[in-house]
């Protein structure tokens, strides 16, 4: 048989086990949804981003890109719709590396929730 305080100890055992938990599903959602939506924000960006640059002034009729000045005839991004697609990938990068950073963050708070040092 069990005393009243040895089932305290349990109860409040079972309890920390269960805010632990809670805890972690927390900053998976949180992992999850900060992935999802730096994947929406590439995806609407690489949706959008040609309406965006055609409707600069000075662009030509059917051309995506503004008309190149002088300097920039011989370049990749002249005459081609190249610099959107490389400030996507620019873009892309940038949230995926943010995103791995908070992750590590959330990961490393939580571990120190657990062990019981951010109290």
């Amino acid at each position: 048989m069990r005393t009243d305080e040895e089932r305290i100890k349990a109860m409040h055992a079972r309890a920390e086990e269960i805010e632990k938990e809670q805890r972690r599903r927390r900053v998976r959602i949180a992992q999850l949804g900060t992935a999802a939506a730096s994947f929406a924000a590439v995806i609407l960006l690489a949706v959008f981003m040609p309406q965006l640059t055609q409707a600069t002034p000075g662009s030509a009729p059917g051309n995506s890109a503004p008309a190149a000045p002088v300097d920039m005839q011989a370049s990749i991004f002249g005459d081609s719709g190249a610099l959107e697609y490389v400030v996507i990938a620019v873009i892309a990068f940038l949230l995926g590396a943010f995103v791995t950073a908070f992750c590590f963050r959330l990961k490393n708070w939580q571990d120190k929730k657990d062990r019981g040092e951010d109290r």
